[in-house]
């Protein structure tokens, strides 16, 4: 038996072991559509804000039993769903000729690029609440039709960012841990896993690249080591 090791920044939780699951995060473009209409599209994306707050308000009160502190991640989710300016980018990009999922994958990107490029770190790791709001708004635009289908076994999740809802999608029964290419020590998904005392590591950048699905790790949540056993 032969140990690699790999050192990040141990953020929550103690020692977990699993097998690797690696996230592959879907790639979506966006694009300027020909012959849409504009009208049925802006109609569609209050269908789906709606749709989206009540997934957001049905996960709050689930959070909520376990911190109540916590649970108001998602109220600003909700208020996110309902910013007007935010609305309006999605609304304007529809009158320059995208579709509804064009516009909401390109609002997403937009908005990323921006709080990515503030100097405090904490509004820098606001950009998994957007993604995690957007990423709701486009799953139900497509029908839910890439859902990821989790083991049913014990498993390390390897991710490049943790998304909120992500914590509460797993049940902790097989999740033992996750490991963040990337990754805040004072993001909300972060913040969730200390909640639900899930082991995190984070900023383990293009080492994660030597992870594999399926390979069994240990992972120490409050070192920051892994250990790949081969």
């Amino acid at each position: 038996m032969q140990l690699v090791e790999i050192r990040g920044i141990g953020v929550s939780g103690k020692k977990a072991s699993g097998k690797a699951f690696v996230y592959e995060k879907k790639v979506m473009h966006y694009h300027c559509a020909l012959n849409i209409k504009p009208q049925l599209e802006k109609e569609r994306l209050m269908q789906i804000i709606q749709a989206a707050e009540e997934d957001i308000i049905s996960m709050k009160e689930i959070v909520k039993l376990d911190d109540e502190n916590c649970s108001g991640i998602f109220e600003s989710h909700k208020w996110l769903l309902e910013d007007k300016d935010l609305q309006q980018y999605v609304l304007d990009l529809i009158d320059q000729g995208y579709d509804l999922l064009s516009a909401l994958v390109r609002t997403k990107e937009d908005m990323k690029i921006h709080f990515l490029n503030m100097k405090n770190e904490l509004f820098r790791s606001k950009v998994t609440d957007i993604e995690d709001v957007f990423e709701r708004l486009i799953d139900i635009e497509t029908g839910y039709s890439e859902k990821i289908i989790y083991p049913k076994t014990p498993f390390i999740l390897i991710c490049d960012e943790i998304l909120p809802s992500l914590v509460y999608q797993i049940s902790t029964d097989y999740l033992k841990g996750i490991i963040v290419r990337f990754g805040s020590n004072c993001s909300s998904g972060t913040l969730l896993a200390r909640t639900r005392n899930i082991p995190v590591i984070i900023r383990i950048k293009n080492r994660v690249e030597k992870i594999e699905n399926n390979q069994r790790l240990t992972m120490n949540g409050e070192s920051g080591t892994i250990y790949i056993i081969d």
